[in-house]
């Protein structure tokens, strides 16, 4: 005779299901239990989102998410636009642009001390 499965209820539905993943040991710290449940029905809804987006996450390249070719000029593109069409496939796609900044400083060189002949610090 088969054993029926532990049922535990699905996090996103509330409806019971026998799947069950543990959290690591620092997530389970961290969320203060030890795992999750989750119903046949979401964890397909959810691999289809995730599949279907095939979101191409903080990459240095501009690249499309249905042809999957990199853009060559991501430059002609400004911070404000939220959807782009591809040169390639001519598909419109939803984008985020973020500029990461990076600063250089130095001393004036007629700031430094009277005398001062380049030598050390």
């Amino acid at each position: 005779m088969r054993e029926k499965p532990k049922m535990h209820t699905c996090c996103m539905c509330g409806k019971p299901t026998p799947n069950y993943r543990e959290y690591s040991p620092l997530l389970a710290d961290l969320f203060n239990k030890s795992g999750y449940s989750m119903c046949d029905e979401f964890r397909r809804k959810g691999r289809i989102q995730t599949e279907w987006e095939n979101e191409q996450s903080a990459e240095r390249f501009l690249i499309c998410p249905y042809c999957e070719s990199f853009i060559d000029d991501p430059w002609q593109y400004e911070e404000d636009e939220d959807e782009i069409e591809c040169p390639e496939c001519k598909r419109t796609f939803k984008v985020e642009i973020s500029t990461v900044r990076t600063y250089t400083t130095r001393r004036r060189i007629e700031d430094m001390p009277d005398g001062w002949n380049g030598g050390g610090f």
